[in-house]
């Protein structure tokens, strides 16, 4: 395994007259020469070591790495500065608004001419906390509200071939504001940069500049989980990309891993991390980073014709115009594949039941699910109107051994609510001998969930915690725990051992073809399947692949999806 860029040892040294302001702090700006160690740079500059801001990540200082020397009476060069106005983005105009009663997160997005997700990325509250009468939030105040009504939805029965006006959109549609990127040149598919090896970077927020602002104080150790620690949260990513890297070398496949800290918002700060830290030199790029950030390094990767892997966005259109894209997520059109593909194949052709309230939040997830209904035509559905719910118990004594597919969603307020009467009313039918389809685990999103009513319901899911009954699972937590004395939290770090081993297995073995048919058989190590798709080949690929978990015996056990 190799980490990082070797340091050659034949250099002269050469002082910075180069001035710039970094974190607010005059600096020389100092590129690391070859032969240079921190120790003779801050000897150059006349400073302590501990005084020299070096490159903002993991690796030991390398050649072309950038140190910041802070000074006082230096004149700084606005055109070389970090944070000069010339390299901040264009201001953008906001204003504050109080929400009305009966105003929804799709009424304000019509008004404002901008989509819902915008409005969640500026007002972060909004994703825990939902929208409420009397709230204040920001929205776009450079542009002027649109008149716009809304569209109600309403439940209809299934398999009619009369449409109503008021049907759901059509699978994979955005908010009106969101227009679809068109495919752009197919992606250029270079050979590997050094044969029999690798080469791979990795960009996140690491937040490496904080880490002094830690305290190991005992005081602030038992009040850990009050304080957070950006350069904490998502370091179990980074940690799981070394286990798949550890498995990788067992099979001979040699990685050269470049890290590098993207902490910063803006456009220049995700150009500056790129460009100091020799991304060029890179096989492949996986971004861990929010989705502004993501979309600059995208379009960069696009441009210097290198792949880049995401590994969490649930967004389709992160792969639209931009054929060097890789979504690992699996999408919603996936899952509900997998899911029809399990109930079809159930004793009895059960009816299925897909429970809505006709939100807008809904309006993707429901089209993509009727779209497929019809389409495949043999699962006899009916689209359950949620507002209708004391009803729901005598429908399912109707058709015995219905499954039902709860897609209802409003806000985690309601939604949290409406989990638990609808398994309550399950639980009323339990002779019905129901099914409960969920696309979220509510194991994993609700810690008060009735573990016991989710049993009754013969509870189905996409997502699942890792499972020590699964041998290929047990040996990754096993090894995780053994390295870094924790077990692996959530997804972050199962997501990266399998990006990794996926991608650097398929271009070991296959070469630069991979790129072009980025699908292979089940790899060792790997603990979640993969399968991509590409509608066209001027955008990126998806992964389409899901599977099922049903808990049995209250543990979850896997019964479909592609292997």
């Amino acid at each position: 395994m190799f980490v990082g860029l070797s340091v050659s040892l034949s250099a002269q040294v050469v002082k910075s007259n180069t001035v710039g302001m970094h974190n607010g702090k005059k600096c020389y700006i100092h590129i690391v020469q070859p032969g240079q160690t921190v120790y003779s740079i801050t000897k150059l500059y006349g400073v302590k070591e501990h005084e020299a801001i070096l490159k903002s990540d993991i690796h030991h200082l390398a050649v072309d790495d950038t140190v910041w020397i802070p000074c006082t009476d230096c004149v700084v060069n606005t055109q070389a500065s970090t944070n000069t106005a010339s390299q901040q983005p264009e201001k953008k105009e906001y204003q504050f608004i109080v929400v009305e009663p009966g105003q929804t997160l799709y009424s304000l997005s019509k008004k404002y001419n901008v989509s819902i997700e915008d409005l969640n990325e500026l007002n972060p509250e909004l994703r825990t906390m939902g929208l409420k009468a009397g709230q204040t939030i920001k929205v776009p105040g450079s542009q002027q509200p649109s008149a716009a009504s809304q569209n109600s939805q309403t439940t209809q029965p299934a398999q009619k071939p009369q449409q109503s006006s008021t049907q759901a959109k059509p699978a994979g549609r955005q908010p009106a504001t969101y227009t679809p990127k068109a495919p752009t040149e197919p992606a250029v598919v270079s050979p590997l940069i050094e044969p029999g090896k690798v080469h791979v970077s990795l960009l996140m927020p690491l937040h490496l500049a904080d880490l002094e602002k830690i305290s190991t104080t005992k005081f602030d150790i038992d009040q850990r989980g009050k304080k957070s620690y950006g350069a904490f949260e998502y370091i179990q990513f980074y940690e799981g990309l070394l286990v798949g890297m550890e498995r990788l070398e067992r099979m001979n496949c040699k990685v050269v891993l470049n890290v590098v800290d993207v902490s910063g918002k803006t456009k220049q700060d995700v150009l500056t991390a790129i460009n100091t830290h020799n991304v060029t030199h890179s096989d492949f790029m996986i971004a861990l980073l929010p989705k502004e950030q993501f979309e600059y390094a995208a379009e960069w990767a696009q441009e210097n014709r290198i792949f880049i892997i995401n590994p969490m966005s649930e967004r389709d259109e992160i792969v639209e115009g931009n054929p060097y894209v890789f979504k690992c997520m699996s999408s919603v059109t996936g899952q509900v594949d997998e899911l029809l593909k399990t109930i079809a194949s159930m004793p009895g052709k059960p009816h299925l039941y897909v429970i809505a309230s006709g939100s807008k939040n809904e309006a993707r997830v429901r089209g993509i699910v009727e779209e497929k209904l019809k389409a495949k035509g043999n699962i006899a559905y009916t689209i359950f109107d949620w507002g209708a719910n004391s009803k729901l118990v005598a429908s399912l004594k109707k058709t015995p051994g219905s499954v039902v597919l709860n897609i209802y969603d409003q806000n985690r307020d309601k939604n949290h609510i409406q989990v638990s009467t609808l398994l309550n009313r399950l639980a009323a039918a339990k002779s019905s001998n129901v099914t409960l389809v969920s696309l979220e685990n509510y194991i994993n999103k609700y810690g008060d969930i009735d573990f016991a009513q989710l049993q009754q319901s013969n509870y189905m899911t996409v997502n699942s915690e890792l499972d020590y009954n699964d041998p290929s699972k047990k040996d990754f937590i096993d090894a995780f725990n053994e390295r870094f004395k924790v077990e692996p939290i959530g997804s972050y770090a199962t997501m990266a051992n399998d990006i990794i081993i996926h991608f650097v297995y398929g271009l070991k073995n296959r070469g630069t073809e991979f790129w072009r048919s980025p699908n292979q058989s089940y790899v060792s190590g790997m603990l979640y399947p993969m399968f991509f798709t590409q509608s066209d080949k001027g955008h990126g690929f998806v992964n389409e692949s899901a599977v099922f978990y049903k808990l049995s015996n209250y543990r979850f056990v896997p019964l479909s999806g592609r292997y």
